[in-house]
């Protein structure tokens, strides 16, 4: 069940969600104009009591519009250098991907330069059968001193 409080006539009803400035001043800016300045002599006391405290609160309300538009000007600041750090971070990424690129086109460079397949078949065929020509030379004629004939 919902609590639902009915204002007493004559005071301000002030909304518990709303910021504290805010709701300061929206009590005082409802408030009747005779509960906000009661008909007093120019020259009492409660009187000048009363041109302080809605002096404060005129500073106080200036106070809260200044920090509001310097909040404002903050967040405007983070999200600028939000943006530039985004656009560092690309940056970074791109000269990473230049760098990649570059050990990529070296290792293929190298890799081109390398023997193909027929070359690597070629060799082998050839070493096969100059490795078998001298082992058929050692066995027919030998080596002096250490294979004998």
């Amino acid at each position: 069940m919902a609590n639902t409080a009915t204002p007493i006539r004559g005071e301000p009803t002030v909304d518990p969600a709303a910021q504290p400035g805010e709701a300061l001043r929206a009590a005082v800016e409802t408030a009747p104009a005779a509960a906000r300045e009661p008909d007093l002599p120019a020259s009492s006391p409660a009187r000048s009591a009363l041109d302080q405290l809605s002096r404060i609160e005129d500073k106080a309300a200036r106070i809260e519009e200044k920090y509001a538009r310097t909040e404002a000007l903050l967040l405007r600041v983070e999200d600028k250098l939000g943006d530039a750090a985004g656009r560092m971070s690309e940056a970074a990424r791109q000269a990473d991907l230049d760098a990649l690129r570059q050990e990529v086109a070296g290792f293929s460079r190298r890799f081109r330069n390398l023997p193909g397949l027929t070359s690597l078949v070629t060799t082998a065929i050839v070493t096969a059968l100059l490795t078998a020509a001298i082992t058929v030379a050692l066995l027919k004629y030998g080596l002096p001193g250490v294979f004998p004939r």
